[in-house]
């Protein structure tokens, strides 16, 4: 410790992590990291020691990554400086946090449906149904999953403008077909139907959309994780001795348009099928 009468200049790294709740190997750190260096280095024994005018920064540092704010940041703020900046690198760090919390919510209540389903993280009932044919106007497209809201809802758009102007109507809610839902991650090939009467299908270029077998479950929740209901129906299916025969389709049952929790969403999800095929000798 060095001392001018009574006052305190420098103190050691000990001293310095005990007064700042730094611990001495974080302040190591920071000093290869740039982040916070000792006023002073002996060339020959390494030992540290920090001037009294680095404690108010330490301790600032000690704030910020209590508060989890991440080092680069810190880093970043430390070299600008200021109480402005504190308070945009907070707030920019406050969103985040809530960001986090939202995902974090959506978590706890995927683990709370897992919990209270005797079936655990696949609580997907699959049973096999007739459909009936059904003829629709549609709309079809390529979109990346980050758009796939946008994209559906532009298509949607576009067949209730078109049935508008040639004054006719949906006879129920629209259908979404995934056409490549094995490869979903690559882009995913997606067409909006609406059914309609076959007279207004027939006029505006629609067709349709056969009727047979197929393997029905209803998906409960958000659509983060839709696709792994699919994926899961697919190995049901195979086990059944199935094999698919047609697009997957969703028709949504509860979504924004009643409640403006995801978790309250109701998805039901049909794929057509037909028995497997058996090779003979």
């Amino acid at each position: 410790m060095h001392t001018d009468g009574d006052t305190i200049h420098h103190i050691s790294i000990g001293r310095f992590a005990g007064l700042t709740g730094i611990s001495a190997n974080t302040l190591r750190r920071y000093d290869e990291i740039g982040l916070l260096s000792p006023a002073f280095t002996d060339p020959f024994t390494g030992y540290r020691l920090y001037a009294i005018e680095q404690l108010d920064v330490g301790i600032l540092i000690r704030l910020l990554r209590d508060l989890d704010v991440p080092l680069d940041e810190v880093k970043s703020l430390m070299a600008r400086g200021g109480p402005d900046e504190v308070k945009k690198v907070l707030a920019h760090h406050r969103q985040r946090i809530v960001e986090r919390h939202t995902e974090l919510g959506r978590i706890l209540a995927r683990i709370d449906t897992a919990l209270n389903e005797e079936r655990g993280l696949l609580p997907y009932e699959i049973e096999l149904v007739a459909l009936q044919p059904l003829w629709v106007v549609s709309s079809r497209t390529t979109t990346m999953r980050a758009r796939l809201d946008e994209e559906l809802d532009r298509c949607l758009g576009k067949l209730e403008d078109e049935l508008a102007a040639h004054d006719a109507h949906a006879t129920g809610r629209e259908l979404v077909l995934y056409h490549n839902t094995m490869q979903w991650y690559l882009g995913l090939d997606v067409e909006v139907c609406l059914p309609v009467k076959r007279t207004v299908a027939q006029a505006l270029g629609g067709r349709q959309l056969p009727g047979g077998s197929a393997m029905q479950t209803v998906y409960r929740g958000p659509w983060d994780d839709i696709w792994l209901a699919h994926v899961a129906m697919l190995g049901r299916i195979a086990r059944r001795d199935y094999e698919i025969s047609g697009p997957v389709r969703e028709f949504y049952l509860v979504d924004e348009r009643e409640t403006d929790d995801p978790q309250l969403y109701v998805t039901e999800i049909t794929w057509p099928v037909q028995p497997r095929a058996t090779s003979s000798d």
